[in-house]
């Protein structure tokens, strides 16, 4: 969304006639590395080293076009698959976004499956991008993403989002969506629904080197993922912000999530980042960042902990191909034993990972 919610066609492809006037594209990234993760936190695993894809970008293939439709009007689609470098997996599905957009002048409607507003807040004041194991983000961090019940959520199934177009440098992202884990349901009368609803709002603010940025959004589900309690509800806002002074291109990020179950609070979650980007010769950036994450039970539930430090070198080969070395660790305190992991997906509770890759885009 920030990355522009792009406007494209799928009546293109209607046919050999329609798909010759749209602008069709190939695009995608090649990328695989080292990856070395260590230090069990619950003293469950060994150490791995493997050769994974998709350490710093996804790798993946996409397909995007658009058509103008006259009289200012466009309309656009993109549909992205995830692939597996290491192993030759194919393509699994439009796991990553899958939308059709229209645009003119007062701004972009895309409906489908695609990034959260937070997601695209967080990724772009994060100095690693979302990527490596530097990444901020649960899965590979301690920033809490989506929702308590699903918090490594990035991207939301039948979003229907709208972009405003930028007024000085202002824009606004909405969204809304009836089940963003899945098809909306047909639930029997009298029973509980299992969609889980979500609606957010970004505005954002950039002007020259500088750049902030504001999401709120709640999810509300009768049934949620973490079992059938009714009427669970999070509302989660994050205020991210990035300043370029030249020499250094500093970066924070504060937010917070407060989770209720039967309109009683279940947890409180307080979360922040600081990071640095600083520029070595024309091609290079040594990259920092520091987070930490506490959560709040109720019902005597000890106090969840989790903090994060991360450094790293990335180095421009070209516009399109790059290498990067990137090492972080992860602190946890006894309650949060196993639940954060520098793995991706967060289930094997490694606390400490290093990449070392490459990465090319086309």
């Amino acid at each position: 969304m920030q990355r522009k919610i792009i406007a494209l066609a799928v009546a293109g492809l209607a046919s050999t006639a329609a798909f010759a006037q749209s602008n069709v594209q190939i695009y995608g990234v090649v990328d695989v590395g080292y990856n070395r993760s260590s230090s069990s936190d619950t003293g469950t695993f060994k150490s791995r080293n493997a050769l994974d894809s998709g350490l710093q970008n996804g790798s993946r293939i996409g397909f995007r076009g658009t058509e103008d439709l006259g009289n200012g009007l466009k309309a656009s689609f993109v549909l992205e698959y995830d692939i597996g470098v290491d192993t030759g997996a194919g393509l699994a599905g439009p796991s990553r976004q899958s939308f059709l957009a229209l645009s003119n002048a007062y701004g972009t409607v895309a409906a489908g499956r695609q990034y959260t507003p937070q997601y695209e807040l967080v990724s772009k004041v994060d100095p690693f991008g979302a990527g490596t194991v530097g990444d901020v983000t649960f899965g590979k961090g301690v920033y809490l993403m989506g929702a308590w019940a699903a918090p490594g959520t990035i991207r939301l199934d039948n979003l229907l989002a709208y972009v405003s177009p930028s007024f000085s440098g202002f824009n606004v992202i909405a969204g809304y969506t009836a089940n963003g884990i899945g098809d909306e349901e047909s639930p029997l009368k009298a029973a509980l629904g299992n969609d889980v609803k979500v609606w957010a709002i970004n505005p954002n603010y950039s002007n020259g080197p500088l750049f902030v940025g504001l999401n709120y959004h709640q999810v509300k589900s009768e049934a949620p993922l973490s079992g059938g309690v009714r009427d669970y509800k999070d509302k989660v806002w994050d205020l991210g912000a990035t300043y370029d002074f030249g020499m250094v291109k500093l970066s924070a990020l504060y937010g917070q999530l407060k989770s209720t179950e039967d309109g009683v609070v279940d947890s409180k979650t307080k979360q922040w980042m600081l990071g640095a980007s600083v520029p070595v010769g024309s091609a290079g950036a040594a990259l920092v960042s520091y987070s930490r994450q506490t959560t709040d039970y109720g019902g005597g539930w000890s106090d969840e902990k989790a903090s994060k430090w991360a450094v790293g070198y990335t180095h421009a080969l070209s516009k399109r191909t790059n290498l990067y070395a990137v090492y972080a660790k992860i602190k946890t305190n006894d309650a949060a034993d196993g639940w954060y992991s520098v793995e991706n997906p967060a289930n094997n509770d490694y606390t400490s990972g290093l990449n070392l890759g490459v990465s090319h885009s086309f």
